[in-house]
């Protein structure tokens, strides 16, 4: 509370004001009320929930001026600027979403973010770490961010055979070869992050292998692979990760979920682009735990110590997301029901977060950091990357749920194992 208390004294008397107008907005004080009693809406339709998630990241994009997305919305300063990082791997997302429904405006949208992810990339390749201030702002080169920026390059790229986004992606790749270890890690200091070296850049691989897998280059193969192995070896034998945190132990040091979900999602991307085991293995091992945390608790705290114990009250509602992404890929590749049981229920309660009708746009459609939104995980904030990761999430189990019912014999009820290898989507 100390912290918190300094940082409103040093806050100036207008943006207080202003935020206090903001608090006393009907859909927001609502929304503090509910929160307050974990009073959460019955879940609806998930393609309700995910149209709503998509418009928000629109209004998101819209706020920018159609460039990059809004890094979130908070309830006390209102819309953050653009986010490199986050606009990039958003791109994939709404080309999927394009696909789906057949609107050709969320494709141009995506290739509207992969322009301006151009127009910002720095002179060495790399991104920017931290919200885009502009050009005149002083940059920090963060290699996490690099690694989701060439993701949403890559797929402008297969959608639309432009040249420009490939080259921007190699030159992206070529920073990211250039400034990592020889352990295959990367130590490069974040802008937003305490820590130096983090498991979660098994999304950064992934990256890297999606450039190889368009090339061909093992130059981009190796350097992936070297980092993928280093991962596997922060995993202890209860699939926990070691060098995981955003912080130290002067802040917190526990791993999110959504950490720990983007080193699944890293390992089982990678494993599906080069056929590794041991990438997939690993994956399955943490994604097990969580699963088997869930069944037991019907909860998912929103952070973990390396005993998978935790005093977190709160659920990273992005975290969530992911880790129903993880498990309906799992109930995908295995065919194993329990996997897609648990990954319909854990999305159901972030859509059960998720306020349809709420009349203020900056929270209607949205997805917040943390349930309670007092939560520490981004608190009282909206993030563009819960939309996106429930978006995607829905997505995924809308494709499962239809392939499940259409390879469903007449009059009986089928296994899931019938569905193994039916659905893909990409990455």
């Amino acid at each position: 509370m100390g912290a918190i208390k300094q940082k409103i004294q040093k806050t100036p008397l207008s943006k207080l004001v202003k935020a206090g107008g903001r608090l006393l907005h009907p859909s927001i004080s609502g929304l503090l009320l509910r929160d307050r009693f974990d009073l959460r809406r019955a879940p609806g339709p998930s393609r309700r929930h995910l149209d709503a998630a998509i418009q928000w990241i629109c209004r998101a994009h819209d706020q920018c001026g159609g460039q990059g997305v809004a890094q979130g919305f908070s309830l006390l300063h209102g819309w953050h600027p653009p986010y490199p990082e986050t606009t990039g791997y958003i791109i994939p997302t709404f080309y999927d979403y394009a696909l789906l429904t057949g609107r050709e405006e969320f494709r141009e949208r995506a290739a509207q973010m992969a322009d301006w992810e151009i127009e910002v990339q720095m002179a060495s390749g790399a991104v920017v770490g931290g919200a885009w201030r502009g050009p005149d702002h002083k940059a920090t080169p963060v290699v996490f961010n690099t690694g989701q920026v060439i993701l949403g390059w890559c797929r402008a790229y297969v959608e639309t055979k432009d040249e420009c986004y490939l080259a921007a992606a190699q030159r992206a790749g070529d920073w990211l070869i250039s400034v990592q270890s020889p352990d295959g890690s990367w130590r490069l200091p974040g802008a937003e992050t305490e820590t130096l070296v983090h498991a979660y850049d098994a999304r950064t691989a992934w990256s890297l292998l999606e450039i190889y897998k368009l090339t061909n280059d093992e130059r981009y193969l190796l350097p992936a692979r070297r980092n993928l192995d280093w991962t596997l070896a922060q995993q202890q034998e209860n699939g926990w990760f070691q060098h995981n945190a955003f912080f130290t132990a002067s802040q917190w040091n526990m791993p999110l979920t959504h950490t720990i979900s983007y080193v699944m999602e890293g390992l089982l991307e990678s494993w599906r682009l080069i056929g590794v085991e041991k990438y997939f293995q690993a994956a399955r091992k943490t994604a097990e735990k969580l699963l088997r945390i869930f069944e037991s608790e019907s909860f998912m705290p929103g952070e973990f110590d390396s005993s998978w114990k935790t005093s977190a009250s709160y659920s990273c509602l992005t975290g969530n997301a992911q880790i129903a992404g993880v498990w309906l890929r799992m109930a995908e590749i295995t065919g194993e029901r329990r996997f897609l049981d648990a990954a319909v229920k854990l999305n159901d309660y972030v859509k059960s977060t998720q306020l349809l009708n709420a009349i203020h746009p900056g929270i209607r459609g949205g997805v917040k950091g943390s349930h309670p939104i007092s939560g520490r995980y981004t608190p009282y904030t909206y993030v563009n990357w819960g939309a996106k990761f429930l978006a995607d999430s829905l997505m995924l189990e809308e494709q499962i749920l239809e392939s499940f019912a259409h390879t469903a014999p007449r009059g009986e009820k089928p296994e899931l194992a019938d569905l193994a290898g039916v659905v893909r989507i990409s990455g």
